[in-house]
């Protein structure tokens, strides 16, 4: 009975919060929409050619070099006669010699003026224009061809704003479990009822683990709504609808109890609202938010090992895009689950006794 009173007395302290719990939400979906905004022009850049494509037969066929699904990698823009890229124009290709294939070989020159500082942006514009030469060579070829035979994870190439859209869930959920966690604990600082928690006859125990379970629900609410937009957003169908609502629960647990032991110790809401935020980001960053960690190195796996967010993206990713079930974000996640609540009620213990000794 203790535990149900004080996660309906947590449940009820929503209503005092409304600010903060909307911010809770609120957060990763400003992430989300900007990151979609950024993304919205698609996979086509484009680039500035000397001459003007009608009047190279390789700018034409750079023209017409498209992605699988039919989208044109490069959008080109006849360049000004004179000059070089000024800091508001795209890269510039230059046809300073007619790239031809003959008996003898490919001959040709192509000049490629950088005026991206971004060395992503920079590694697109030559890979494209790489990929055009080759495959334009490969076209004049009178013999011989190479065979590509691809091998997928998933069953279908993942455009890459759902992929980071379904990420972006993912750091949501690691946030709304941190900020639901602490402010179960901030707000009896901030509203000087922390003493009453020490005095409370009930197991220190299961006060600890209502707090941990109410912090669980209102996350899942937060979930549901994240959920929500990603599917309005794109209209993935799940995969597997039980994987993720296992994973995110496991989650919620993970990080709710960790937030709660975070509010223990930082005493401010804004401040742990704050760090969670912080700890949010570079945990999910660290696990492979923005990519599989295999394309990192050994440090960044070796650190992705022991990162819960990890094994979250992994159950997730798994959920909206198939691939090869593997069960073991789920089993790493639920006994991470369990190792954070126990070490959470046994801190929240030691506070309640160290605090009526102290009294």
């Amino acid at each position: 009975m203790g535990t149900l009173r004080i996660i309906g007395k947590e449940l009820a302290s929503a209503k005092e919060n409304i600010p903060f719990n909307l911010a809770t939400v609120a957060s990763p979906l400003l992430f989300l929409f900007a990151f979609a905004v950024m993304v919205s022009g698609g996979i086509t850049i484009p680039v500035e050619t000397q001459p003007e494509a009608s009047a190279s037969a390789f700018l034409q066929a750079t023209a017409e070099y498209r992605a699988p699904d039919g989208t044109p990698y490069l959008e080109l823009e006849a360049a000004p006669a004179e000059g070089a890229p000024d800091g508001r124009s795209a890269d510039r290709y230059i046809v300073e010699d007619e790239p031809a294939v003959g008996e003898e070989g490919a001959t040709g020159k192509i000049v490629h003026l950088v005026n991206d500082v971004n060395s992503n942006m920079t590694k697109n514009y030559a890979n494209r224009l790489t990929g055009a030469l080759v495959n334009y060579v490969d076209v004049g070829r009178s013999s011989g061809t190479v065979e590509v035979v691809e091998q997928t994870r998933y069953e279908e190439d993942i455009p890459w704003d759902e992929s980071f859209a379904v990420s972006t869930l993912v750091f949501g959920a690691m946030l709304a479990g941190l900020l639901f966690g602490q402010l179960s604990m901030t707000s009896e600082w901030e509203n000087a009822t922390a003493k009453l928690l020490v005095l409370s006859p009930r197991p220190a125990s299961s006060v600890a683990a209502g707090k941990v379970v109410a912090a669980f629900l209102k996350a899942l609410v937060a979930g549901a709504v994240l959920v929500g937009v990603v599917a309005l957003m794109y209209g993935r169908a799940l995969a597997s609808a039980p994987w993720l609502v296992a994973a995110l629960c496991l989650m919620y647990i993970v990080f709710a109890s960790l937030g709660l032991a975070l509010g223990i110790t930082v005493r401010s809401t804004m401040t742990a609202f704050l760090v969670s935020l912080v700890a949010a980001l570079c945990l999910w960053v660290a696990g492979g938010g923005f990519g599989d960690l295999s394309y990192f190195g050994e440090a960044a796996q070796a650190v992705g090992a022991v990162n819960p967010a990890t094994y979250a993206l992994d159950a997730v990713r798994y959920a909206y895009f198939g691939g090869v079930a593997d069960p073991t974000p789920l089993i790493v996640l639920a006994v991470g689950a369990a190792a954070t609540l126990a070490a959470v009620c046994a801190v929240y213990a030691q506070w309640t006794r160290s605090e009526r000794a102290a009294s």
